[in-house]
């Protein structure tokens, strides 16, 4: 057992950073006792605020315990008193876990899950069957959408001896997590389950009236029978539409989440999660003026969110972006915006634009939607600006995230070159504004992913099946997901790397499908969806199919595909090994031996360690110049985009005399790093030798706002391409600020006295 100075010791540096005010307390389901604050609670749970208020300030008055005067504090949102209160409690009684518990719930109502944790463990390690602190764990983790939160609510749910309230409790979270997993009837008998207790009970039907709401929204049913019963139970429980905001924004329905959340937020003022909801949730319909107001609200209740704080912060630091705005050059197109670093603006822009045209074009005609608002592309320099405006997405370690109309991502400084392909990425993020808009929204996740993964392979900038080593061994291990239950594995992963494996199923159930059940069952699935159909009924009504007997067909679809690979993944791996010790020994020719059996077995395989590379450096040591250059050819038509790998081709194919691929393969460059200064230079060199002047001229834009080191080459590369394109005065231009830099640049001198007398014309 702990000493009390140890708990003492532990709540004295807690208490500093609890914050003084913060989300209401919820219902406690009996893990409070002391009659004197329930008889609060029950005034506070039946929406008569002011009498509960006085309730327990009287309390904090009185003579009452420690552990209550800390409820009392906390129900009146002093976070920072009740802490002290809990400190002094336990204290007192060092061994009341029932209140070392609660202690631990406050925590957890203000944002600090790992301290919250660490009290729930400390309990569980000296009460093993403390139900309120398993409660309490399962709670922090499903807000987490954490799998190890079933550690903690399946010894709840087959606890003998569990007392009412603590079973309650975890019924209703149960219900909630099946909610947010699509199981609808798991959903309805955990609620059952809860029906039962609360009228055995007499504790407030508050949540189960929330939590049955939900689930007919998103059921395409009539909720207001469970708002009736709430608002007449209590009138200003939040909760009654916060509930159900929640479940639209998980599934990604952006716009009705807003209306419910502020709706909830109408009848309870004081809600501030509601209120921090409603604001990220404006600011992924691109509402920056709403937005702010209501995260500064929830920022003045509750000051130490981070999720509000983060999000303000990232709003001031757009003054530090740049807007570009493209107008659709025909009747019926729509407005791109570009949300763009100031420094990275002109170096993205151009091809943004470009590629974001290219992606609406090929959409609307494939999956016949044609988009109706303007599309918001926000690019993000600093990958913890990004992760701030995804806050509270499932699924982390996303590159983009698309909420409508309004895409987020990094931008290609955001990650590293090697590793990152922003142009798929944006491709990817285009699909999904169709599968979302064309559906309303009531698209599943697996098939919204799936989606924008088969795109990314077919259409997409970068087109090719790849997979990665992860996914084949999750096939080899038969970790593939029914595809009734597959947004499961996007939602709450059970094992590493499950998010990524479920993004390439998606994306190989969609290849799939193209391929053998006919292309347009893809643009069908999306109108069942659109209808409110299920998985199981979409896949029945559309494919025709039963949801068992399409998992049989993809499994021999995979079989056949990718069997070979599966057979021989462990001599992959054992060669691969070799191969990177026989590179580290400048043994080339058992080097390209090697890779060449790679490539045999994956012949697609374009990883950073993909043996396409190791058999270009060994063909190049050895001098077999063009069987590297062939090696590394394979790898990039195959996808590969590794920006050192791609500069070294195309310098090898202008040696061979190959202009125009050298170009081609350069130009792909820029959907990787694009901010290479370097690059644009020499791209518009071999443009303009090309006779592309036009193009090369954007490339020298782009490498002056890219403020290179040699700014008087620059100038003069731009004075080249105008003088290619007939434009003297501009020529004179860019000659006379090359000159201003340098004044003695022979080649700005010759060109511009050329113009002095009429030869360059």
């Amino acid at each position: 057992m702990r000493t009390s100075n140890r708990i003492v010791g532990f709540l004295a540096v807690a208490c500093m950073v609890l914050p003084a005010s913060a989300t209401a307390r919820g219902i406690h389901y009996g893990a409070v006792t002391d009659p004197a604050i329930l008889n609060c609670d029950r005034l506070q749970w039946r929406g008569e605020t002011e009498q509960s208020r006085f309730c327990y300030a009287e309390l904090l008055r009185s003579t009452t315990p420690a552990a209550a005067k800390a409820e009392a504090a906390w129900a009146l949102s002093n976070l920072k008193q009740a802490n002290d209160w809990f400190r002094v409690a336990m204290a007192e009684s060092p061994d009341d876990y029932a209140t070392k518990v609660r202690w631990g719930d406050l925590f957890a109502a203000s944002h600090q899950h790992g301290e919250a944790m660490n009290i729930y463990r400390e309990v569980l390690d000296e009460d093993p069957a403390n139900a309120f602190a398993m409660l309490g764990a399962a709670q922090v983790l499903v807000d987490s959408f954490e799998d190890a939160a079933n550690a903690y609510l399946e010894p709840l749910m087959m606890g003998t001896a569990l007392g009412d309230g603590a079973l309650l409790g975890a019924w209703l979270l149960m219900a909630r997590v099946s909610l947010e997993n699509g199981n609808y009837d798991e959903a309805a008998a955990a609620l059952l389950e809860a029906d039962e207790l609360i009228a055995q009970t007499g504790w407030p039907p508050l949540e189960v009236y929330a939590l049955r709401a939900s689930m007919d929204l998103l059921n395409n049913s009539d909720s207001n029978h469970w708002t009736e019963l709430s608002l007449q139970y209590n009138p200003h429980f939040g909760g009654i539409y916060a509930t159900p905001a929640h479940f639209y924004m998980i599934t990604r329905r952006y716009r009705a989440a807003i209306d419910m959340y502020q709706k909830a937020v109408d009848i309870e003022p004081g809600l501030a999660a509601a209120h921090e909801e409603l604001g990220i949730n404006l600011l992924r319909d691109n509402q920056m003026t709403r937005a702010r107001q209501h995260l500064e609200t929830a920022y003045g209740l509750d000051p130490f969110s981070p999720r509000a704080v983060n999000t303000l912060r990232l709003m001031d630091s757009y003054g530090d972006f740049r807007l570009v705005e493209d107008a659709p050059d025909t009747d019926g197109g729509v407005p791109i915006v570009l949300r763009l670093h100031e420094n990275e603006s002109a170096a993205i822009a151009p091809y943004a634009t470009k590629l974001t045209r290219d992606s609406i074009d090929v959409f609307a005609k494939r999956y016949g939607f044609d988009l109706r608002e303007p599309v918001v592309i926000e690019m993000y320099p600093d990958h913890e600006d990004f992760a701030v405006r995804t806050a509270g997405m499932p699924g982390l370690g996303i590159l983009g995230a698309t909420f409508g109309y309004v895409i987020a991502m990094d931008s290609p400084s955001g990650r590293p070159s090697q590793q990152f392909q922003w142009g798929t990425t944006l491709w990817h993020e285009m699909a999904h504004v169709f599968t979302l808009e064309a559906t309303n929204h009531l698209v599943p996740r697996w098939y919204s992913e799936g989606i924008s993964v088969f795109e990314e392979w077919r259409t997409g900038p970068n087109p090719g099946v790849r997979i990665p080593m992860s996914v084949y061994s999750a096939m080899k291990d038969d970790r593939f997901l029914p595809i009734a239950g597959l947004d499961e594995g996007f939602l709450r992963p059970t094992y590493d790397n499950q998010v990524i494996v479920s993004y390439m199923q998606a994306g190989l159930v969609c290849d799939f499908i193209d391929r053998h059940l006919g292309a347009d069952k893809l643009r069908e699935l999306l109108v069942a969806y659109r209808e409110g159909l299920t998985t199981e009924e979409a896949i029945t009504s559309v494919l025709q199919l039963e949801p068992a007997e399409f998992d049989e067909l993809f499994a021999d679809f995979i079989e056949t595909e990718h069997g070979a690979v599966l057979n021989k993944l462990e001599e992959w791996h054992h060669k691969q090994t070799e191969i990177n010790d026989e590179l580290a020994e400048d043994n080339w020719s058992s080097a390209i031996e090697l890779a060449n059996a790679l490539v045999d077995i994956i012949p697609q395989y374009i990883e950073p360690d993909s043996p396409y590379l190791a058999l270009s450096r060994a063909h190049n040591e050895l001098g077999n110049r063009e069987d590297a250059l062939n090696a590394l050819m394979t790898f990039w038509k195959n996808g590969g985009y590794d920006p050192s790998s791609l500069k070294r081709l195309s310098h090898w194919l202008t040696e061979a005399d190959r202009d125009e691929e050298a170009i081609d393969v350069m130009m792909s460059v820029n959907l990787v790093d694009p901010l290479d200064r370097d690059l644009h230079g020499e791209l518009g060199d071999m443009l303009l030798a090309a006779g592309r002047a036009a193009e090369a001229l954007q490339e020298y834009e782009i490498a002056l706002a890219l403020k290179p080191h040699d700014m008087a080459t620059a100038w003069f590369r731009m004075a080249q391409a105008q003088h290619k394109l007939g434009n003297i005065e501009r020529t004179q231009e860019h000659l006379l600020q090359a000159l201003d830099i340098a004044p003695n640049f022979r080649p700005a001198q010759r060109l511009l006295l050329q113009l002095a007398s009429g030869e360059a014309n």
